[in-house]
């Protein structure tokens, strides 16, 4: 039998079906596109499958974050509202569940991408699978229209250790910066900038050569508020000699002055750096060690090519996960010392050391045949 339906005055296809007793009315620009429609209702209906008409994206969406926001971290469920609210919501927040497109979800991860935001556009799609996934358990949708939008693959730039000479610069740089300790630190004991922010003088033990790490801090609205460690762990981290001495200074100075942290806003030491006094610090750091090079190459044939250097936090964690490996550390000790909830972070980075250094033996190796 053929499918029948009604051609409205606008041009668009309608076409009425009784579900649970009652009269709905599908609408279509598709003649196709409107019989699957009728098709899928009446086979829900055969089957007593009744899903919900009365609730919005926006409605359900709000209900998925509120949920799923317990137990969080308040950064994490700062990064939840931001996406949801600034590209789910504003994009989707007017539809009903059920009137989701496939395509709708692609064109705002389309947009993302054309602006270069790939990673943004990876996070989108995924907590987009993650609410409609769950309104299909709710009975609220038949199928999850994203769970087949692939997600564009994060090409990530490696990760860049210091060379030898920024090594050196930063020791000789951090014993008369003002901030020298914390950088120095930071390279040589693997810590978090948010743990180290936590640090106090109480989780220093110079005897016993420790570094308690048992807590961090989330920067909220730029100030530090105190949580738990990523992995929810508290770890024993070696003091090592380069550090020892500076490190002893400092301790000596916060049990003068009664100091609680081990680093301290310059306007208030009672209080916890804040997130904008860490990039001021690593600012004001950088722009000395660049004065000590560039004074350091001076008569230099070729000073005219030297490029400033850069360094990020986590490039100075990235530089003590390598120095773990060329120390014969294992894994799963590098692991605790990093902090990792797994060993996956350090595996690969080992792993991409044992490729370098095969490589290096087989070129030296073929120069030798030659």
């Amino acid at each position: 039998m053929a499918f029948t339906y009604t051609t409205r005055k606008d041009g668009r296809l309608m076409k009425r079906v009784s579900v649970n007793g009652k009269l709905e009315t599908l609408y279509s620009d598709n003649s196709k596109d409107l019989e699957a429609q009728y098709i899928e209702k009446k086979y829900m209906d055969k089957k007593h499958i009744h899903i919900q008409d009365s609730i919005s994206f926006k409605e359900f969406a709000k209900k998925w974050l509120d949920i799923h926001s317990a137990g969080k971290s308040e950064g994490t469920i700062r990064e939840y509202k931001y996406i949801i609210n600034n590209y789910l919501i504003k994009n989707l927040g007017g539809y009903g569940l059920k009137y989701i497109k496939k395509v709708d979800i692609q064109t705002i991860q389309k947009n993302l991408l054309e602006d270069g935001h790939i990673e943004l556009a990876q996070k989108v799609v995924r907590f987009a699978k993650a609410i409609l996934n769950e309104a299909v358990e709710n009975d609220y949708v038949m199928k999850n229209v994203a769970i087949n939008i692939k997600s564009p693959k994060v090409i990530r730039n490696e990760k860049k250790i210091l060379t030898k000479e920024e090594d050196e610069l930063l020791i000789e740089c951090s014993k008369i910066h003002k901030h020298g300790l914390f950088f120095l630190l930071l390279r040589y004991s693997g810590m978090r900038k948010e743990e180290i922010t936590a640090l106090e003088i109480t989780d220093i033990n110079l005897d016993k050569k420790t570094i308690n790490v048992n807590k961090a801090v989330s920067f909220i609205h730029n100030q530090a508020k105190v949580k738990t460690t990523k992995n929810k762990k508290s770890r024993n981290i070696p003091i090592l000699d380069i550090v020892y001495d500076e490190l002893e200074k400092r301790l000596s100075y916060c049990n003068k002055h009664k100091i609680k942290y081990l680093f301290t806003m310059q306007s208030n030491n009672k209080k916890m750096l804040s997130d904008t006094a860490i990039k001021r610090m690593l600012e004001s750091f950088l722009l000395k060690i660049n004065k000590m090079y560039f004074e350091k190459h001076k008569d230099d044939d070729n000073k005219e090519n030297l490029k400033e250097i850069h360094f990020t936090l986590h490039q100075l964690r990235h530089s003590y996960c390598t120095m773990l490996y060329y120390a014969n550390i294992g894994i799963k000790e590098a692991q605790n010392l990093m902090g990792h909830s797994s060993a996956d972070m350090v595996y690969d980075i080992y792993t991409h050391l044992d490729l370098e250094k095969e490589n290096t033996l087989n070129s030296l190796n073929d120069f030798l045949k030659n």
